[in-house]
Formats: structure tokens, C-alpha cells, sequence
């Protein structure tokens, strides 16, 4: 009796619902019964395509960096206010926290909060630390760092503690997304935020470029 073929599958459609159940419950609450039923193949498929669980995770959250965490760091770097700039960059992290359609919350936040640090592997640990320093502090700093060599910021503003703020701001927004809160009520809680930016010294002209 002949063989039928094997059982192919889109594996960029695959990945892509992968991604949306690591993003509603985390690395440990998605299990691979529950990964291998959205993705449409079988687990002996998934070990073939991806490798395991880990290696799938990893990929996933690439993605969602390369799809997602890549449109709010554009959004911070074409604006040259640094005000506007920050305002831009969190309602967009905000759009998306609150897009219908999506999981809710952040990918990254979801996975470091669902579960104990020490039971991740390690390089999922790293890959989520990477993602965080990635796609919020360290985009943050470098546009803070850029407002004081321009002078939109007074000299001596601690920049690593203002960058801190926002990120845990980032965060804050996401956890309350997930509880359901409108992108409206995250825009205005985000002109609160702002107020902890510092105004420039009216003495100090700013430098353009």
C-alpha cells in the first residue's frame, strides 16, 4: 500500500498562532496540546518545524518583536519633540495593548508576570530580559540621552531613573489592559505620565540635529 504524503502547513501561519496563545497565557500556561490544536499540525510537526516548546517560544516572541515592539520604536524616532515623540510612542504601546482582535496586554509582560523567573529556561529568561531592554528601557533611554545632548532636558535630569518610570509606566498599562481598560483611559493616564518629564531650562537654547 502506497504512502499518502506528508502533512504540510504554513509554518509562518503556524508561528503566527503560536504567538497568540504564548501572548494570552505566557511560556508555562500554553500548553503544547493547546499549541499544536491552533498551529493545525501534530506535535511530532512542531518538534520538526520548531525544535520543542523552547526554541517555538523564542520564535514566537522574535515575531512579536519584528511585528509589533518595531512599529512603537519608529513611532519614537521620527518625531523630533521629545515630548510628543514619548506621547506617541505610549499611545501607540497603548493601541496595541487595547487593539480587539489581540490577546491583550504585552507579550513580554505577560510571560514575565505569569510565572515564577526561576522556572523559565534560561534562555527564554534572557530573550524576554532582551525584549524588555529592546522595546522599553532601552529605547527610552537613548531618546531621553538625545533630549539632554539637545538641551530639551535640563542638565543633570537623571535620565536612567526618568526611563525607568516609563517603562514601569509601560508596564503598569498593559496589566490594565488586561483587566479591560479602554485605550481612551490609558491615553489620559499617559499626559500624566508626561508631567514627570522635566522642563528644558528657559536660559538654554536647544541644539538642533
Amino acid at each position: 500500500m502506497a504512502r499518502g504524503r506528508p502533512r504540510t502547513f504554513d509554518k509562518e501561519r503556524a508561528l503566527d498562532a503560536a504567538l497568540a496563545v504564548f501572548w494570552r497565557r505566557g511560556y508555562h500556561g500554553a500548553s503544547l496540546t493547546e499549541l499544536t490544536r491552533v498551529m493545525g499540525i501534530s506535535k511530532p510537526s512542531l518538534y520538526a518545524a520548531f525544535g520543542n516548546k523552547e526554541r517555538l517560544y523564542l520564535a514566537a516572541l522574535q515575531r512579536y518583536r519584528e511585528r509589533r515592539l518595531a512599529v512603537h520604536a519608529d513611532v519614537l524616532a521620527v518625531e523630533p519633540d521629545l515630548k510628543k515623540a514619548l506621547r506617541g510612542f505610549l499611545r501607540s504601546v497603548a493601541t496595541m495593548l487595547t487593539e480587539p482582535g489581540l490577546p491583550g496586554g504585552c507579550m513580554v509582560v505577560n510571560s514575565a508576570a505569569s510565572c515564577d523567573r526561576t522556572t523559565l529556561p534560561s534562555r527564554v529568561i534572557d530573550a524576554i530580559d532582551e525584549s524588555i531592554q529592546v522595546s522599553s528601557l532601552g529605547l527610552l533611554k537613548g531618546r531621553l540621552e538625545e533630549g539632554l545632548r539637545r538641551r530639551t532636558l535640563p542638565e543633570g535630569t537623571l535620565v536612567g531613573e526618568l526611563a525607568d518610570y516609563l517603562a514601569a509606566f509601560m508596564s503598569g498599562m498593559a496589566v490594565l489592559a488586561k483587566t479591560g481598560v479602554t485605550a481612551d483611559r490609558l491615553f489620559a493616564t499617559i499626559e500624566h505620565a508626561l508631567r514627570a518629564l522635566p522642563d528644558p531650562d528657559p536660559n538654554t537654547e536647544s541644539v538642533e540635529g
